[in-house]
């Protein structure tokens, strides 16, 4: 009978690392921020966007900062989802199905602390 026994959960090389040197592993942020250059409030959030990245808690993260003008031909997939909802913040890690979404108004407390999960 336990012969047939399978583990319910896969271990991972991540998950084995994180437990075997007992310090988290640092997860590399892919940050794409969804904006039109006729928005006020895309106009705020980006410079509440790159304030918080400025935070001395951000200076070792790993990032990367995409931004996406919604109005190119070439993102018309992006107006298709966002036109009436940037701007839109995707936080996306490795680990993660879905990326953390932030629309509309964006806060320095609240972005770090998403950019600070691990």
């Amino acid at each position: 009978m336990l012969a047939s026994f399978k583990p319910l959960v896969k271990s991972t090389p991540l998950l084995v690392r994180r437990l075997s040197t007992g310090t988290p592993v640092s997860q590399k942020l892919e940050l794409t921020f969804f904006t039109k250059a006729t928005c006020m409030l895309c106009t705020n959030a980006r410079g509440v966007l790159l304030d918080t990245l400025k935070d001395d808690s951000m200076k070792d993260k790993d990032l990367n900062l995409k931004i996406v003008d919604i109005m190119k031909p070439e993102n018309s997939e992006a107006f298709d989802a966002y036109c009436f909802d940037v701007p839109v913040l995707h936080v996306d890690r490795s680990n993660q199905t879905k990326p953390v979404k932030f629309m509309h108004y964006f806060y320095n407390e609240k972005l770090l602390e998403e950019f600070n999960k691990e």
